[in-house]
């Protein structure tokens, strides 16, 4: 059984990051896999810690300290993990991670990662690295549903859990992002 973890979902969730966690469950659930959503995020299987706040990000600084430890065992295991926006930031440099800060952009892009686009809304002052795959492990400045987005990366994400997109389900999901993509304006 595949174990779901999101690190306080209703406190990081500021652009609709837990949308991740329901593309995640709606693609187990759609291949019959049996799964499970657990607030215990040692030892699962994937962990979420979605975008948030100043002020929650000062609220849960010990908490955040605390799960400092099992977010660098993942980093260097390339577990699947997916770090967005606010968390990211405050985590890459505690994992080794240098970012590169310049003026504040507030945009749509697309970025090329591990010879796959990438298309995400980026609203941060942090120029590069926006988007860090090591293994499954994803830290990101791309807000949202970003798994919606981009079916690569979910596919990339859900077989290192042990499934496998493929058939009418996954060209689906390309032919809806390519969809969400095509009506978004630059």
């Amino acid at each position: 059984m595949i174990k779901l973890s999101s690190f306080k979902p209703e406190f990081f969730d500021n652009n609709g990051d837990q949308g991740n966690m329901a593309v995640i469950t709606a693609q187990l659930t759609a291949l019959n896999i049996q799964f499970e959503s657990t607030s215990d995020y040692q030892g699962s299987d994937f962990l979420l810690v979605g975008d948030c706040s100043i002020a929650v990000l000062n609220h849960f600084d010990s908490e955040l300290t605390d799960l400092l430890a099992e977010l660098k065992m993942r980093y260097l295991a390339g577990k699947p993990t997916l770090l967005v926006g606010r968390t990211y930031e405050y985590f890459a440099p505690l994992l080794g991670i240098d970012l590169k800060h310049g003026d504040r952009e507030s945009k749509f892009v697309s970025l090329k990662v591990l010879d796959q686009e990438v298309f995400g809304y980026h609203n941060s002052t942090v120029l590069e690295p926006r988007l860090k795959i090591t293994g499954s492990f994803i830290g990101t400045t791309l807000f949202g549903p970003l798994l919606a987005k981009n079916p690569m990366v979910l596919k990339m994400l859900l077989s290192s859990l042990g499934v496998e997109l493929q058939g009418g389900y996954f060209e689906e999901s390309i032919r809806l992002a390519k969809n969400v993509r095509q009506a978004t304006t630059f």
